[in-house]
């Protein structure tokens, strides 16, 4: 009688024992793996460009352009450069990007498109992601930028 009893409860104990193993971190699997973590990606500079940026490389920043008068839709695009473990990656974030002109002689339409107004002058435009800002690019409307002083420095 006593042989039917361990048949039950053998069976019971190995169950438990095996769970308790288990759930303290014991078994095949070895003690004191490491966790996977995760590397944080940080956006550290912004780039605008006249040109679509390539994902994989910088693009070459513009530092003035002349617009015409009664321009619709001028692109700019925003790229911006990320930081991951020390390696360096490039990525088109005009579409997120806050965009600033200022003055009223662009209107940003957002995602780096401006329209410029009938009046000649000078702009200069940003663009933002959280606290980076791209150097600022200097904007002659209606006129060639060499006639316009120079934009003030963007924040810090």
């Amino acid at each position: 009688m006593w042989w039917k009893r361990c048949l039950v409860i053998a069976p019971a104990l190995i169950f438990v024992m095996t769970a308790l193993l288990l759930s303290c971190g014991g078994g095949s699997s070895g003690p004191g793996l490491p966790v996977p973590t995760s590397t944080p990606i940080t956006l550290i500079a912004i780039r605008v460009c006249l040109q679509a940026p390539s994902n994989g490389a910088g693009c070459t920043p513009a530092s003035s352009v002349k617009i015409p008068l009664s321009w619709k839709d001028f692109e700019f695009f925003a790229q911006g450069q990320f930081s991951s473990n020390g390696v360096n990656t490039f990525d088109n974030i005009s579409p997120s990007a806050t965009w600033f002109v200022n003055n009223s002689l662009l209107t940003s339409e957002g995602q780096g498109l401006f329209t410029s107004g009938t009046i000649k002058g000078c702009s200069c435009i940003t663009a933002a992601s959280g606290t980076v800002v791209s150097a600022p690019v200097l904007v002659g409307v209606g006129q060639s930028p060499s006639l316009c002083s120079p934009c003030p420095p963007s924040p810090p």
